[in-house]
């Protein structure tokens, strides 16, 4: 192999003799027959299968059509054994090619880097993507087509607020997990959280030791979070006298919400001027169209940063309204408190509504889950090893039952945006499929 075709991922510099006589070790000690043969039986296995699914459907239904004895019209329409088994032909070249090509990729991946799988899940994405199928779901099911009974038992779902409301809810749990038991969140997540709630970290550690002290007869001692700070010698039970000391909570909110909106600018700039460069990029150019797409993208992020930085504020005023009026604080109270926070998604535009609230809803019922397992409620091990891809695999096929079943009488559910991705990667033309 030519030394010009090594090149690094970031210029056109080949890559160090070194690195490339590890590559060529790696390459002679995978085992080439194993990988052979199991691309063969993924090609074989995956013809196959097409074979006896689509074959297998046509089939059933010819003999349905002969034992129910439908028309002859409908029968002579059901022998056109041709085209059925060009169409089975298809599905099964297809599989048999997405099966080869999965074990091809996956063959020299191992190759190169190591037969060694990351133990990661994806839970929450799982989740997400679920909630989005669950959602079109619950679409199809409010049309007007759709039965009198199924309607009427999706009344709550045609709520005007309704996302506002599952935001509050993912925001108490969420909030919760954060204070209470940040081992249930991500680590990145924790730290944005971290960074946004304005604080300093053993602010959030002594709010977790005052929760955590709330209903246990123990005697009143300084509290182990606050040995290195000014309160070492603190005894109270209210975290507002240790998270805004010297100013009330009503003080301590308003001079909280500058600092938190110039922190969630440097956030959703990017998000909104990014995709304006490179989706309207020839737009810009414009001399008429650009001043418009400016501002459009300048309001947007305005607009986020509005929401991240009330979302902050109303939590903290939510969570210190619970502890003046107990005087005292626990994880129960805050949960039933910092859900304020989800009221901020009525500052964002109602079509990013419901997007912030299944993403905040995925994130808040795998904490949920994580909490419940270690409170002891639900054992892990009677789980699925991999419940994130049992999740996903509901999730897809609520989605494409949405896409693709009653010859495509569902997909008006979807957005416009979605429905284009969903028909570039399957191929479809956009049409209502009536000739499936």
């Amino acid at each position: 192999m030519q030394e010009s075709t090594l090149t690094t991922s970031f210029g056109s510099q080949p890559l160090p003799l070194e690195h490339r006589l590890t590559l060529y070790k790696r390459l002679l000690a995978h085992d080439h027959s194993r990988a052979w043969w199991r691309f063969l039986n993924a090609v074989v296995r995956g013809g196959l299968s097409g074979l006896c699914l689509r074959g297998g459907l046509h089939l059933v239904s010819f003999l349905f059509g002969l034992i129910v004895k439908w028309r002859k019209q409908q029968a002579a329409k059901g022998l056109n054994f041709l085209s059925k088994l060009q169409d089975t032909a298809r599905y099964a070249a297809f599989l048999a090619t997405y099966s080869g090509a999965f074990v091809a990729v996956d063959e020299g991946i191992a190759a190169l880097f190591g037969k060694r799988r990351p133990n990661d899940r994806h839970t929450s994405l799982a989740l997400y993507i679920l909630l989005r199928g669950a959602t079109l779901i619950i679409r199809c099911g409010n049309k007007p087509d759709a039965p009198a009974a199924v309607r009427k038992a999706l009344t709550p779902t045609r709520w005007k607020h309704g996302d506002t409301a599952l935001m509050c809810v993912a925001t108490s749990q969420i909030l919760y997990s954060w204070i209470m038991m940040p081992h249930t969140l991500p680590s990145t997540y924790i730290k944005f959280l971290n960074r946004h709630g304005g604080r300093q970290q053993w602010h959030y550690d002594a709010a977790r030791e005052l929760c955590e002290r709330a209903g246990k007869p123990l005697p009143p001692t300084p509290y182990k979070s606050l040995q290195h700070t000014r309160f070492k010698t603190y005894q109270g039970t209210c975290p507002c006298e240790v998270l805004h000391p010297g100013q009330s909570c009503d003080t301590f909110m308003l001079n909280f919400f500058p600092g938190a909106y110039l922190r969630a600018l440097p956030v959703y700039l990017p998000v909104y001027l990014f995709p304006a460069l490179l989706v309207h990029r020839k737009r810009l150019l414009d001399p008429k169209l650009a001043p418009d797409i400016a501002r459009r993208a300048a309001l947007g992020a305005m607009r986020s940063s509005l929401f991240l930085s009330l979302y902050c504020t109303l939590a903290w005023r939510g969570a210190c309204v619970g502890f003046q009026h107990s005087n005292a604080a626990s994880g129960k109270l805050l949960a039933m408190t910092c859900w304020t926070g989800g009221l901020a998604s009525l500052a964002e535009k109602k079509s990013r509504r419901m997007e912030l609230a299944h993403y905040c809803l995925a994130r808040a019922m795998e904490s949920c889950a994580l909490c419940l397992t270690s409170w002891g409620y639900v054992r892990g091990n009677r789980l699925p090893k991999r419940i994130d891809v049992v999740i996903f695999s509901a999730a897809t096929a609520a989605i494409m039952h949405c896409y693709s079943d009653s010859h495509g009488k569902h997909r008006d559910v979807f957005k416009s945006k979605y429905l284009n991705v969903l028909d570039f990667v399957f191929g479809n033309t956009g049409d209502s499929l009536l000739s499936w």
